[in-house]
């Protein structure tokens, strides 16, 4: 019975090591470890640019002092520098407006949802989104 028991112990070591390890060699923003997921689904294909006056939405839905939301805003700011014409840049604390997540149906903080001009949604990341990739997503929306 003791080495069933020292048994499990060790298998359970083994696995929660693996676990605590994987994507530990994924690169880093700002000392914040990339999500251990992909984006949430494949980028759609792409639209053809936005008709002049036409603007795109990208949501950051986090939270004051979560540390992957904080990272995120440098990422915000580049894409209102960027296409300050284009695209609307929005933050929501989830915490202080839990109706927003609701409606948004997050699981996790930071999500981003990408929005077209007709309201309707493009896209959707969890996790931390790097500034290359948020800007490979609005690209895909029109965005030049």
């Amino acid at each position: 019975m003791k080495k069933i028991f020292l048994g499990l112990i060790a298998v359970a070591i083994v696995v929660g090591g693996l676990w605590l390890g994987f994507g530990r060699d994924r690169p880093t923003q700002a000392g914040i470890r990339q999500p251990f997921a992909p984006p949430t689904a494949e980028l759609p294909a792409p639209l053809p640019p936005l008709s002049p006056g036409e603007t795109v939405a990208f949501l950051e839905l986090g939270s004051e002092g979560c540390k992957p939301c904080e990272a995120m805003k440098p990422v915000m700011q580049a894409v209102r520098e960027t296409f300050p014409e284009q695209v609307e840049v929005t933050f929501h604390d989830v915490r202080k407006t839990p109706a927003i997540a609701s409606e948004y149906g997050v699981r996790l903080i930071p999500t981003q949802v990408f929005l077209l001009p007709d309201g309707s949604e493009f896209f959707r990341h969890e996790g931390f989104f790097a500034e290359p990739q948020v800007m490979a997503v609005l690209a895909r929306m029109g965005v030049r």
